[in-house]
């Protein structure tokens, strides 16, 4: 796990900027802390922060060139069948002077070219140059788990893991207010876009080649197509089974020591449990809240810390202690992106890089098997009863009674409301509303500026692809996968366990899983009631009963509590006229969100106070330069 950052030159005609690497490397020094390395070479100069996790010896370091001066590659991420791998070339012949799984990754490239993507089972960003033809291939992983992001300016491609590194090597600054109204309405810039014009995150799945001057853009994986070669099974259960307890073996090899997330839900309960059974005094880690029991889960994690015999350390939060780091998460985000779970994400992170490098979680399954209340809710809407029916008819009382998600009834009535006021969508139109914490209209009230609306339909279709390519269910499951699941859930691992040189890996996301997973009828993942039922069927014996009959609750934080309690003075200083008006927001509509926090009938107001928050301490950090 480390950073990586570079500029190939595609017009010779222009200046040659490489000095500017430097920089770029020291803005992403927190994701590699262990050792740095510049390599210059035709066109390309490519940089690279190593967080040291497999061969933490010299033989590991990047960029890494092969025997025959050919190949340099910077890579981010681990490959988890790098040893069966490496056998296979050692059988044909290979020999390797170092331990690494970069050198066996730029073997294969050298004898197969892109398609050595294809064997690859991990998590990467990547990028190879080409000595002999001065050419360069960048590739991201099949769903997300790694950034990457990219831009062309001046004659130059740059890429890097952060926007931060990106614009050190002279990425434009230009501002996209499209892009800032998706950010109010999601709380995060769906990919390919960037909050700058110009730059682009590279989608999952995706490479790029750049040869003769022109940037290529493929995708070289998809899911869909890859699900339809998995060979059918007359027990599922079973084969899930041998499959997750394989993926988390796997993610289990390292030379630094491994722990593991455990809250207390299903999958992070599963992927503990299993780790247990395969790493001798496995230690987990989890959050609770001191001050907030009704968010307050730890319990539940302490339980299956005792059924499963880990090492468990739980760190109980005080409002004091989130208000402190709270500043410090802002300072991580490189990025508008204001999903409030990072905070506690933050702080556990930090607290678990004190005693393990490595931490495995249970990301991924929620999209994967269908585990959100959201997906509980299509399901209803699919097939509505007498129940759903009656929430229907009663949908001007949901809109009287106060909603939000700040205590039991409140969050009841709003999930109510929203389900009456959803009933007669269609389904790509219900998916991106509840993708979103608030409407496209309260979003753009907060735009100083009209913006394009035809641009932003555009936009807004990419989330309607998955539901035309898979029917019923799975098509709601694939937009997940392609949509949530990288831009929000994973982007919030990487940015928070990054940022204290964490690596964290995610069994649910093995390439194996996915793609079984996706084999599957909907009916055989997730039933009326019970989301996720094929994974507490398969692995309820091994986990205390109340780990898989209780109902989900996401990682939440007492948001309201905090910003009308000990970070208003915050608000006050960062919510002010003159940044509000210079990063292009209106003035009239903040000051009416932060009224709404203050009063009676706050709402959901705190979590477009927070998004304000991060937009402009990212707009003063970043932008007004």
């Amino acid at each position: 796990m480390c950073g990586i950052a570079g500029t190939f030159q595609i017009d010779h005609a222009q200046s040659v900027t490489g000095d500017r690497i430097k920089a770029a490397l020291q803005c992403i020094a927190h994701r590699g802390p262990d050792d740095e390395g510049i390599h210059r070479n035709g066109s390309a100069v490519l940089g690279h922060r190593r967080l040291s996790i497999i061969d933490t010896s010299d033989a590991g370091h990047q960029p890494f060139t092969d025997n025959g001066g050919r190949f340099t590659i910077v890579f981010n991420g681990e490959v988890f069948n790098f040893q069966s791998l490496r056998a296979e070339l050692e059988a044909q012949g290979h020999t390797f002077r170092s331990h690494s799984d970069t050198e066996v990754l730029l073997r294969l490239f050298s004898v197969n070219g892109p398609a050595f993507l294809n064997d690859l089972n991990g998590f990467f960003a990547l990028a190879i140059h080409d000595a002999e033809t001065d050419s360069l291939f960048l590739a991201r992983d099949r769903f997300g788990v790694k950034p990457l992001l990219w831009s062309t300016t001046g004659g130059r491609f740059l890429f890097a893991s952060e926007l931060r590194a990106l614009l050190a090597l002279g990425a434009e600054r230009d501002q996209d207010l499209l892009s800032a109204q998706q950010y109010f309405a999601y709380h995060y810039i769906p990919a390919p876009n960037c909050v700058f014009r110009g730059s682009q995150k590279l989608l999952p799945g995706h490479s790029i080649n750049i040869s003769d001057g022109k940037v290529k853009v493929e995708r070289w994986y998809d899911v869909v197509a890859a699900s339809k070669k998995v060979p059918l099974t007359t027990d599922p259960k079973k084969r899930l089974y041998e499959l997750m307890d394989d993926a988390v073996r796997l993610r289990l090899i390292a030379d630094v020591p491994v722990g593991a997330f455990l809250s207390g839900g299903v999958d992070s309960s599963i992927v503990s449990a299993l780790a247990a059974r395969h790493h001798k005094h496995l230690h987990t880690f989890s959050i609770g809240y001191a001050d907030d029991p009704f968010f307050d889960e730890s319990r539940y994690a302490e339980e299956v810390a005792r059924h499963i015999k880990s090492d468990h350390s739980t760190f109980k939060l005080t409002r004091e202690e989130l208000a402190e780091n709270y500043p410090r998460l802002l300072a991580a985000t490189d990025e508008p992106f204001a999903d409030s779970s990072a905070l506690p994400a933050f702080m556990l992170c930090e607290r678990t890089r004190r005693k393990v490098t490595v931490a495995v979680s249970g990301d991924g399954a929620d999209e994967v098997f269908g585990g959100y209340t959201k997906h509980q809710a299509e399901l209803r809407w699919r097939s509505p009863g007498v129940q759903e029916q009656a929430v229907q008819a009663l949908a001007p009382l949901w809109r009287a009674l106060p909603r939000s998600r700040n205590g039991k009834w409140q969050n009841r009535f709003r999930q109510y409301d929203r389900f009456a006021r959803l009933s007669r969508t269609a389904e790509a139109d219900r998916f991106r509303e509840l993708a979103a914490f608030t409407t496209h209209e309260e979003a753009a009230s907060l735009i100083g500026e009209p913006i394009d609306l035809t641009a932003l339909a555009e936009r807004e279709a990419r989330f309607s692809d998955a539901f035309s390519r898979l029917p019923g269910m799975n098509g709601a499951l694939l937009a997940d996968v392609l949509s949530t699941l990288p831009n929000d859930m994973l982007h919030k691992v990487d940015l928070t366990s990054m940022a204290h040189a964490l690596e964290v890996r995610t069994p649910f996301l093995d390439l194996r899983i996915v793609e079984f997973a996706f084999s599957l009828a909907a009916e055989k993942k997730l039933v009326r009631g019970s989301g996720k039922h094929i994974l507490r069927e398969t692995f309820g014996h091994l986990l205390p009963p109340t780990v898989m009959t209780r109902s989900k609750k996401g990682f939440e934080v007492p948001l309201l509590e905090l910003l009308r309690g000990p970070l208003a003075g915050l608000v006050d200083a960062t919510v002010r006229k003159d940044l509000v008006e210079s990063s292009g927001l209106d003035w009239s509509a903040a000051q009416a969100v932060v009224k709404q926090l203050r009063s009676s009938l706050p709402g959901t107001s705190q979590a477009t106070v927070h998004a304000l928050l991060v937009y402009l301490t990212w707009w003063e950090t970043h932008a007004a330069k």
